[in-house]
């Protein structure tokens, strides 16, 4: 009930993606049609020259017996007759195999072109609860080798089901019609042919899904491995990381051997079979044409017919694999397709038009898991263009807070409202488009600096770009790159400083020119003469916008009007610097822990006998 269920599901999802398709479709089964059609006929001008050239027996030809039986042809003309048809047949059927070829592998390029567009543009839509919970490397899986699979299928299996089954049935037709006697004793080892297949093909597909998992874990692993190369390289644990690798590899490989011990097995078994029907031919052809009931000629074809009926299912069974690992790719491509994103677009929801910029948090809490909460009762107002800091120890939910105005998350309960209104009867995509962001971890796309800076404006002209990046103060160590701003940037940004990168960051959020800024710790990497700059071109920067700032150095909440400190997910104090410090509350003794903090390590830096890397004190 639940494979039927399963196969129900992907058919929802994938039939309509062929609707574009149908025509294509459908004259590429005429074609299977018509070529197993032709090729059922390919044994007979062998028969016609046997019976009719050697024997001086009837042909007994399907359509055309009455005419060619009573033609007054001499025995070469009869056996370049049969010559010429072979030929004919040959050509014909070759020519409608390049088609169906030709025709299917467009087809399962194009399809598989669909599917892959379509699951990869609703990944990007699932909110970042569900991306929270998946391994990257699992998704690139089903992305890539699933969706492979089904292009596999649909290229080669489907034509080779497609043509064989036409073939089997007009096979079995001319059989009965010739003798059904002989017909039912050639069938005598089907139905073993038939167990054989279906019952190693559903173990087969058992692996194969456990093949698959075990290969989304495997990438999975690696990539982690290979975007932290540099932990695991600096830390010595590249053994570790192996061993680790070895085990997932383990499973994937004890998987992948049962799948070829299977198809091992039942490859033999078909094989066996079918040589046993084929002596069953033979030694019931050979009796009744001693017999005189059949010709040598009928024979011959029975002998044809039945080798290649146990042909396709040999075939079937060698290519099971093929059809199973499409249908467990398509499973997990459906799996993933079936679920939908928590943060969705409210019925009748409208676009925001350019927002003031206005925000409240109106009784809101939030949890990742059910009983967990992570923010509890927040009410905030922010007032347009007002700057607000939030400063907090590690885990205390600043990030999350601030997730929700984007609506990475939807709050669990209360309301996010801007401009009086509240956040989820504004489409979504209008919505981000009101918002900039520039995050702790500035992760940069493979391309040039040019087109990062541009990414949230891509319409930008080269005029804007700099200017964003001179206020920036990026502008400067650009310039003295190779190519300038057609630099390319290695994947991540890796070839680029902590500090460059968080400065296209900053240019990228001021060419966005968003009503709403959000800053999360904004310089971070920056040496203090180069945080200086930047924290004065961001004076520039956010004025007139609305710009919230998690600040986990207290030096950057010098930009703020309003500091509000969070404390297990709770709003404890908030006001300006001045006035927290002099409250003595919890603000004034993070500030006063990280300036004595900072004021040793300046001691520590002017000693020329200690060299000692400046770290952030995360509050």
């Amino acid at each position: 009930m639940q494979n039927n269920e399963t196969s129900a599901a992907w058919m929802r999802h994938f039939v309509p993606l062929l609707r574009p398709f149908r025509w294509k479709l459908v004259v590429a089964v005429t074609a299977m049609v018509l070529d197993a059609s032709i090729n059922v006929f390919r044994p007979w001008p062998l028969k016609v020259v046997i019976d009719r050239v050697l024997s001086h027996r009837p042909s007994r030809v399907p359509f055309l017996r009455a005419w060619l039986d009573t033609a007054p042809f001499d025995r070469l003309e009869v056996l370049y007759g049969a010559c010429a048809a072979m030929l004919l047949i040959a050509v014909t059927t070759g020519l409608l195999t390049y088609y169906i070829t030709r025709s299917m592998g467009d087809l399962a390029h194009d399809f598989v072109f669909a599917i892959r567009r379509d699951l990869f543009a609703h990944l990007q839509r699932l909110s970042l609860r569900f991306h929270d919970r998946q391994r990257t490397g699992d998704l690139i899986t089903r992305l890539t080798s699933d969706t492979q699979a089904i292009q596999e299928m649909i290229a080669n299996g489907i034509t080779v089901l497609g043509t064989n089954a036409c073939l089997l049935v007009g096979m079995l037709t001319l059989m009965f019609w010739l003798d059904w006697a002989f017909a039912l004793v050639s069938l005598t080892v089907a139905p073993l042919l038939f167990w054989t297949v279906l019952r190693f093909k559903r173990r087969i597909k058992f692996a194969s899904r456990r093949a698959r998992a075990s290969t989304g874990q495997l990438a999975s692993l690696a990539q982690e491995t290979l975007e932290s190369i540099r932990i695991v390289q600096g830390l010595a644990q590249e053994e570790q990381q192996d061993e680790r690798f070895q085990v997932r590899s383990a499973s994937h490989h004890q998987a992948n051997l049962e799948i070829v011990r299977y198809q091992a097995r039942v490859v033999p078994l078909v094989d066996v079979f079918a040589s046993i029907g084929t002596a069953i031919v033979m030694w019931y052809g050979a009796t009744r044409v001693l017999s005189g009931v059949l010709t040598t000629g009928d024979v011959v074809l029975f002998f044809a017919y039945v080798t290649n009926l146990y042909s396709p299912m040999k075939g079937l069974a060698r290519s099971s694999y093929l059809f199973t690992k499409a249908s467990v790719g398509a499973e997990r491509i459906t799996e993933v397709m079936s679920i939908r994103s928590d943060v969705t677009d409210r019925e009748g929801a409208r676009e925001a038009s350019q927002l003031k910029g206005e925000i409240e948090f109106r009784d809101v809490s939030f949890e990742y898991e059910t009983g967990r909460a992570v923010l509890s009762r927040i009410n905030l107002k922010i007032a347009q263009g007002e700057k607000v800091a939030i400063v907090g120890a590690t885990g205390a939910g600043k990030s999350t807070l601030v997730g929700l105005l984007p609506r990475f998350y939807d709050a669990c309960a209360g309301e996010v409202r801007i401009d009086g209104n509240d956040i989820r009867n504004y489409s979504l995509r209008s919505l981000r488009e009101q918002i900039s962001l520039v995050l702790q971890d500035s992760l940069l796309f493979s391309g040039t600096i040019r087109e990062n800076i541009a990414f949230g404006r891509p319409g930008a002209s080269d005029e804007q770009i700099a200017a964003a990046a001179v206020t920036a103060n990026a502008d400067e160590f650009i310039q003295g790159l190779p190519e300038g701003y057609e630099t390319l940037v290695a994947e991540r940004g890796t070839t680029l400083s902590g500090g460059q990168k968080q400065r296209i960051a900053i240019a990228r959020a001021i060419l966005r020119d968003a009503p709403i800024l959000i800053l999360d710790e904004p310089t971070t990497g920056l040496d203090a003469v180069a945080e200086q700059i930047v924290m004065d071109a961001l004076e520039r920067a956010v004025a007139g916008r609305t710009t919230l700032i998690i600040a986990h150095r207290l030096t950057t909440v010098r930009l703020a009007d309003r500091i509000v400190v969070l404390h297990r997910g709770q709003i404890v104090e908030q006001g300006t610097h001045l006035e927290l410090l002099a409250r003595r509350g919890r603000y004034a003794r993070l500030y006063h822990l990280q300036s004595s903090t900072e004021r040793e390590r300046a001691l520590v830096s002017s000693s020329p006998m200690i060299v000692k890397e400046e770290k952030d004190y995360e509050v």
